[in-house]
């Protein structure tokens, strides 16, 4: 028998071999970051699986979990049965993922959770695909500050600084306004972009400091918006379609390649 089960958890052990996949499943789980999980802390919380006439049993909760741990070399894993015709385990399955899916992360409150351990459990990090631009925007909201009544604010707006002079006149000259008013910054062909993108106006400025960044803070509209621009950069980073060793070389290396020349 081989497992890293907690051992609170020891009677609920069933021999995979005996557990069926529930036919169907919608839910496309990420088996890598379980397996970094499940390799750190072990099984900690039981699947949930329906037995079957014939002695088997159907996984209606934990599916990726058992795709994780048959990876892992493990023979048995804890799960918890309940009592459900098809249907029911169905709309089981259905919640469990929904229930999930509603949820989201408050960037302030879980900032200071990130920050303790990032260094402790990198790897860790990495395999749950906490990557450095997700981690950066998290360090920025534990910045903590004080509002105008007392109170403790999660994140500090960044003081802007005035462009004058010569700077003024160059960056001036390159604002374009669309037909929907929106006007933007265009660097001509005589740039390199992709230090545009990177460096701001410090690269478009003779003179100006060569290694400065620009750091962009994404505001979004709600936890949804939110959520699909964590699931772009994870994807992104994980696509061998496009060069780069960081997050940010990614996005440059897609903003080339969907851009016209």
């Amino acid at each position: 028998m081989k497992h890293n089960v907690n051992e609170a958890l020891n009677d609920l052990l069933v021999p995979l071999d005996s557990l069926a996949p529930l036919e169907y499943n919608p839910r496309v789980g990420n088996v890598p970051a379980i397996m970094a999980s499940y390799e750190e802390f072990g099984q900690v919380k039981p699947i949930v699986v329906r037995p079957n006439d014939d002695g088997t049993s159907t996984v209606v909760a934990g599916n990726h979990q058992v795709e994780a741990v048959k990876r892992l070399g493990w023979t048995h894993i804890a799960a918890v049965p309940i009592s459900a015709d098809d249907k029911r385990a169905v709309a089981f399955a259905l919640a469990d993922n929904r229930t999930v899916e509603l949820g989201y992360t408050d960037p302030v409150q879980a900032s200071d959770m990130i920050i303790e351990i990032v260094d402790e459990y990198s790897d860790l990090m990495e395999s749950l695909k906490w990557d450095d631009f997700e981690i950066a925007y998290y360090e920025e909201q534990s910045k903590k500050g004080k509002s105008d009544n007392g109170d403790e604010v999660g994140f500090i707006t960044p003081a802007l600084t005035e462009v004058v002079g010569a700077a003024a006149e160059m960056l001036a000259g390159m604002v374009r306004e669309g037909e929907d008013g929106e006007r933007q910054i265009v660097a001509d062909d005589s740039m390199d972009h992709g230090d545009v993108a990177v460096q701001g106006s410090t690269a478009l400025v003779p003179g100006a400091a060569p290694r400065a960044v620009v750091q962009y803070t994404i505001v979004f509209d709600d936890p949804d918006q939110q959520k699909r621009w964590y699931d772009f950069v994870r994807w992104l980073r994980n696509n061998p379609g496009y060069d780069g060793a960081t997050t940010g070389q990614k996005i440059l290396s897609f903003i080339d390649s969907h851009s016209e020349p």
